[in-house]
């Protein structure tokens, strides 16, 4: 826990209860903090180096987010990520992305076409290396050219909370990395969709590759 009780940086000029907040969210969701556990206002405060008023507000939102409760008597308590969080998440992506990946199928040039090919390309160089690292650095890239592509800023924001979400939740990486096969041929029938500019094709395509991960989240999901 002693990066949670890392003193603020006077270098960041963010709010502070946003960085409260964004460090508490981030010690439940990678497992520092656990289910059932306290979140001691004066401890947090004091090891910030911030008054207990931003942890307060922090607490909060992380109540507002379901990943905190206040109980009489016994204050705020870590809810953590359940299996409903989760697939709640996933039919909530499949729809997003699906029209991610319809609005970046008009939007999408030649050129971008040719990116994504590479981005494929180099994911299975790395999967024949075994580099699990590389692998999901180059998955991200290969999603964020598509996002972006959708030109649409609010789905943007909320698609990156998401990715976000998801990427930082305990054993996810881990987990996901036994669907990496057929995640690779979702992307190619992805990237022929918008070779054919077909968008509806392509939102199918997005759809199904949200739901077979949640389907297969569901059976993997005692892992977390």
């Amino acid at each position: 826990m002693d990066q949670i009780f890392q003193k603020i940086e006077s270098t960041d000029l963010r709010p502070i209860r946003e960085i409260v907040f964004e460090r508490l969210r981030k010690a439940i969701m990678n497992g520092t903090f656990q289910s059932g556990d306290r979140l001691v206002e004066t401890s947090i405060a004091e090891g910030m180096g911030v008054s207990r008023t931003p942890v307060r507000e922090a607490f909060r939102q992380l109540e507002i987010e379901g990943l905190a409760e206040n109980l009489p008597r016994r204050g705020t308590i870590v809810k953590g990520i359940s299996k409903t969080d989760i697939l709640e998440i996933y039919e909530i992506r499949e729809v997003l992305e699906g029209l991610v990946f319809r609005l970046a199928c008009t939007n999408i040039s030649k050129v971008e076409i040719s990116d994504l090919k590479e981005k494929i390309s180099k994911m299975e160089q790395s999967i024949d290396n075994n580099d699990i690292k590389e692998y999901w650095r180059l998955h991200g890239e290969f999603h964020d050219i598509i996002l972006y592509l959708s030109k649409n800023n609010r789905l943007i924001d909320q698609m990156k909370q998401i990715y976000e979400y998801l990427s930082k939740l305990r054993n996810f990486t881990l987990v996901m990395n036994k669907r990496r096969n057929a995640a690779m041929e979702e992307h190619e029938a992805l990237v022929k969709a918008f070779e054919k500019r077909d968008e509806i094709l392509a939102e199918q395509i997005g759809r199904e590759h949200t739901i077979n991960a949640k389907k297969f989240l569901s059976k993997e999901i005692h892992l977390f």
